[in-house]
C-alpha cells in the first residue's frame, strides 16, 4: 500500500487563493473570554479570508487558557487531530500572541504536526506564515517577544502577590469558601454568612468514617475543592504562600481550632498512602481506629466467612513478632467488645463524684510545638522588618498577634469549655439510648467520637485513647474497665483525668 505524498505548503501569501481555513480563537481566561476577546480576532480573519480568497470552513477551535500551557489542552490536541485527518489547509490566528506565548511549543507544533500534515500557520495582524522562508526569522522573534512579555507579566504578577503577602498578610487568588474580600485592598475577611459551612466540612471529615468524596457529596462541592479546603490553613488563622506563614488578624479565634485542625491533619496523613476503596456494603464502625501495638494502622480488607464479615487486615504483619501468625481478623472479634463496653457505661455516685471533681478542677494545657514555630516566626518577622521588607505598621500588628498567641500557649490553662458538670452526667447516662436508637453511620460517628485510637495486638485488647471531646465529657471514668460477652475480656480504661489505677496500660 503506498502513502499518500504530503500535501504541498503554500510557499507565500499570495498563493493562499482556493485554500481551506480554520481558525485559532484563544483568550487566558473565561472572563477574558466571555467579554470581548473573540469579536476582534475574528474581525482580523473575516478581513484575511476575504482578501487572500480562503475558503472558510466554519471550523473555529476556541480556548480559554494561559498561552504558557495551552499546548497541553483538549482543544490543541483536537486541532492538530482535525490538521493530520486533512480537514482543513490554514490555520489562522487574529493576532500572533492568541496562538500562544511558548517559543518551544511553538517550533515543536509547527515543524513535528502542522507542516508535516500539510497545515500552514498564519498571524493575521503581521502578515506571516509559517511556510514561507522569507517569514521564519520574524515569525521567531514574534513568539520568543509573546513568551518573554508573559513571563515578564507573571514577574510582575508574582511580586505584587509577595509585597501583598509582606505588607498585609493576604495570599492573594480567590477567597476560599467561608471568605470574602473588601475592598478597598481587597484583603480576605471571614464571611459570618458562609464560614459555618467551612467549619462544618472539617468536623464531618474529621469524625473519621467519610472520606473526601463523601463529604463533598454531603455539601454538593467538588472532591478536588474540599482536599484543598482541609489542607488551607487560613482556616486555622495562618496566611500561607510559598511554604511561609504568617498569623493573620482572626489567628487568636480561628473558624477551626488547633484541635480540630490537627484531627484532620492526622487523619489525612493517615490515609494518605493509598487510594481509598470502594464503599463497603455494611457501615464499618471501627474504620480508623484500630491500630496493632507496633503502631501500623489496621486497614479493612474486604469480608471473610459465610455469612460475610469485613476483615482486619494487619499490612506486613510478619515484620510485627507481636502480632501473630494470622494477617487478619474477622471484626467480630473486635467490635463486640467496644460496643460492650460503650453500652456498659455505668453512672454511679461515686463516678458522679468524680466526674465532678475533675471537671471543676483547672486543667492543664500541654505545650505544643506550636510554641517553636511560633518563635522561629517571630525570628523571621523580625528579619523581614529589619531588612526593610515590611513597615513598622504591618511589623508591629502582626507581632502582637505572635504573641499573644505565645501568651495563650505559656498560660497553661485551656478555655472552659461551658459545659455543666450536671450536663455532662445527663449525656453519659443517655449514651446507651442514644446508641439503641442510632443508624449503624450514627454509630460509627459515635464511636469516633469517643475512641481516637484502639491498640490491639493480634485479636487481643491492649489499651485505648480517647478523644478531647469524649474526656472533657468524663468518659475516661465512666467507662467499664471490663466487658462482658464472654469469654471475658479486658479493655483498659482510657486515661487523660488521672493516672489509671488498674488495666493494662495506655498508650
Amino acid at each position: 500500500m503506498r502513502l499518500a505524498p504530503p500535501r504541498r505548503l503554500p510557499p507565500s501569501l499570495d498563493e493562499l487563493h482556493g485554500l481551506r481555513a480554520a481558525r485559532w480563537v484563544r483568550e487566558s481566561t473565561e472572563g477574558q473570554y466571555d467579554r470581548y476577546g473573540p469579536e476582534s480576532q475574528h474581525e482580523q480573519m473575516d478581513r484575511f479570508v476575504e482578501r487572500y480568497g480562503l475558503v472558510d470552513t466554519k471550523i473555529v477551535y476556541s480556548v480559554a487558557q494561559s498561552g504558557r500551557t495551552v499546548w497541553r489542552s483538549n482543544t490543541m490536541a483536537e486541532m492538530l487531530s482535525a490538521a493530520k485527518a486533512g480537514s482543513f489547509d490554514v490555520l489562522l490566528t487574529g493576532y500572533f500572541d492568541r496562538w500562544q506565548r511558548n517559543l518551544r511549543r511553538t517550533l515543536e507544533l509547527i515543524e513535528d504536526h502542522l507542516h508535516p500534515s500539510g497545515v500552514a500557520w498564519v498571524m493575521r495582524d503581521r502578515r506571516l506564515m509559517s511556510s514561507d522562508p522569507r517569514d521564519w526569522d520574524q515569525m521567531v522573534t514574534e513568539a520568543h517577544e509573546a513568551e518573554r512579555y508573559s513571563r515578564r507579566l507573571g514577574e510582575r504578577i508574582t511580586d505584587g502577590y509577595a509585597a501583598k503577602f509582606r505588607r498585609l498578610a493576604d495570599p492573594g487568588g480567590w477567597a476560599p469558601l467561608g471568605f470574602v474580600r473588601i475592598p478597598p485592598a481587597f484583603v480576605l475577611r471571614i464571611d459570618p454568612d458562609a464560614i459555618d459551612v467551612a467549619v462544618r466540612i472539617f468536623e464531618r471529615y474529621a469524625v473519621g468514617t467519610l472520606s473526601i468524596r463523601e463529604v463533598a457529596n454531603e455539601f454538593s462541592l467538588n472532591d478536588r475543592r474540599v482536599t484543598e479546603m482541609l489542607k488551607n490553613p487560613i482556616y486555622n488563622g495562618w496566611v500561607g504562600r510559598k511554604g511561609d506563614r504568617t498569623p493573620a488578624s482572626w489567628r487568636a479565634s480561628p473558624p477551626v481550632s488547633d484541635e480540630l485542625w490537627e484531627r484532620v491533619a492526622t487523619l489525612r496523613a493517615s490515609r494518605a498512602r493509598h487510594g481509598g476503596s470502594r464503599p463497603p456494603r455494611r457501615i464499618d464502625l471501627l474504620r480508623g481506629l484500630l491500630y496493632c501495638v507496633c503502631g501500623q494502622r489496621l486497614r479493612t480488607d474486604g469480608t471473610m466467612g459465610s455469612p460475610p464479615r469485613q476483615r482486619k487486615l494487619r499490612p506486613k504483619h510478619e515484620l510485627c513478632p507481636d502480632w501473630g501468625p494470622k494477617a487478619s481478623h474477622s471484626a467480630n472479634v473486635y467490635e463486640p467488645w467496644i460496643v460492650g463496653q460503650v453500652t456498659g457505661i455505668r453512672v454511679d455516685e461515686s463516678t458522679v463524684e468524680r466526674i465532678v471533681r475533675v471537671l471543676s478542677a483547672p486543667e492543664a494545657r500541654p505545650i505544643t510545638v506550636n510554641r517553636a514555630r511560633l518563635e522561629r516566626m517571630k525570628r523571621e518577622l523580625a528579619l523581614d522588618h529589619a531588612a526593610g521588607r515590611i513597615d513598622d505598621k504591618t511589623y508591629l500588628a502582626q507581632i502582637a498577634v505572635l504573641r499573644d498567641e505565645a501568651s495563650r500557649i505559656d498560660s497553661g490553662e485551656r478555655p472552659s469549655t461551658g459545659v455543666a458538670p450536671d450536663r455532662v452526667v445527663a449525656k453519659l447516662r443517655a449514651l446507651p439510648e442514644t446508641w439503641a436508637k442510632a443508624t449503624p453511620s450514627g454509630r460509627a460517628e459515635l464511636l469516633h467520637s469517643i475512641y481516637e485510637r484502639i491498640i490491639v495486638r493480634g485479636p487481643e485488647f491492649i489499651g485505648a485513647r480517647l478523644t478531647p471531646e469524649a474526656y472533657s465529657l468524663g468518659l475516661a471514668l465512666a467507662l467499664p474497665e471490663r466487658v462482658q460477652p464472654a469469654p471475658e475480656w479486658v479493655l483498659a480504661r482510657p486515661t487523660g483525668f488521672e493516672r489509671a489505677t488498674s488495666g493494662a496500660s495506655v498508650r
